[in-house]
C-alpha cells in the first residue's frame, strides 16, 4: 500500500473487529477500531484516518450516518470509505454509494478480496505528485478540472467530491461531448471486476449533479444509452 497508512475498523461486533483487522494488517498499515459510529466519528476527528472501513449497522448511528458525517466535515470528508455488511441488497448498495461510500463489500468475503478493495481506494484518495494527465486542461466553460490537485472548479468554488465522484466526473468531462455508457463508467471507475450495477452510477451522478449546482445541466442524461458532460446553458433531461 505504499507509505504508512492509517485505517479504522468500524464494528459493533468484536470478532468481526478482529477479523477485519486481520485482513489489514501489515508492516505499512496503521489500525485503530472502533464500536460504534459515534467512537469512530470522534476517532476520525481526531487522528484523521487514510480510510474507514464501517459496518452497516453499528450501536448508535448507522454505518450510513456516521459516512454522511464524514463527508459533511471539512476536515475528514476526503478520507476513504468501505462499507463491510452483512446487508448487501441491491438498495443497500444504492444508499450507500449515495452517503459517500467508495466501495461496498458484503459479508462474509475473502480476506484478500477485503485488503484488494481498501488498497485500491487507498490509490485512488492518493496526491498524485503534480503529474498531469489530459483531464489537468480545463473544459471550455463554467467547470474546470485540475488533475494535479485533484480539484474540480465551477467558477471560483470547489466541489467537494469523493475519490469516486472525481473519478467519474472526470471520465465524462475528459470525454467531453461524447456518451459514455454507464458500463464504460463502471469500467473506468470501478475496474473490469466490479459488481456494481447500472444504478450505482446513477447514484453518483445524482450526488455529482446536486454538489454541481448551477452548473448540473453539464451532466447530461441520454436515455436508454448514458451519460454526457457538455459544459454549456442548456439544461438536459436530468433524473
Amino acid at each position: 500500500m505504499g507509505a504508512s497508512k492509517h485505517i479504522l475498523v468500524v464494528d459493533g461486533d468484536p470478532d468481526w473487529r478482529k477479523r477485519i483487522a486481520e485482513c489489514l494488517e501489515g508492516p505499512q498499515v496503521e489500525l485503530r477500531a472502533a464500536a460504534s459510529g459515534g467512537e469512530a466519528f470522534d476517532s476520525a476527528c481526531l487522528e484523521k484516518p487514510d480510510v474507514i472501513v464501517t459496518e452497516l449497522l453499528l450501536p448508535d448511528l448507522s454505518g450510513l450516518g456516521l459516512c454522511r458525517l464524514i463527508r459533511e466535515n471539512s476536515s475528514i470528508r476526503q478520507t476513504g470509505l468501505v462499507m463491510v455488511t452483512g446487508y448487501a441488497s441491491e438498495i443497500d448498495r444504492i444508499l450507500a454509494f449515495e452517503a459517500g461510500v467508495d466501495d461496498f463489500l458484503a459479508k462474509p468475503f475473502f480476506g484478500r478480496e477485503l485488503a484488494s478493495r481498501v488498497g485500491a481506494v487507498l490509490r485512488r484518495a492518493a496526491p498524485q505528485n503534480g503529474i498531469s494527465d489530459p483531464a489537468s486542461v480545463p473544459s471550455q466553460g463554467l467547470v474546470r478540472i485540475h488533475a494535479a490537485a485533484s480539484a474540480v472548479m465551477v467558477g471560483d468554488r470547489r466541489l467537494e467530491l469523493t475519490p469516486r465522484e472525481y473519478q467519474l466526473l472526470s471520465a465524462l468531462i475528459r470525454h467531453a461531448g461524447r456518451v459514455l455508457t454507464r458500463k464504460q463508467l463502471i469500467l473506468r471507475v470501478w475496474g473490469s471486476e466490479s459488481e456494481h450495477t447500472d444504478r450505482v452510477v446513477d447514484a453518483h451522478v445524482k450526488s455529482i449533479r446536486r454538489k454541481l449546482a448551477e452548473a448540473k445541466g453539464c451532466v447530461e442524461t441520454v436515455r436508454g444509452v448514458g451519460y454526457r458532460f457538455s459544459d454549456s446553458d442548456a439544461l438536459s433531461d436530468l433524473d
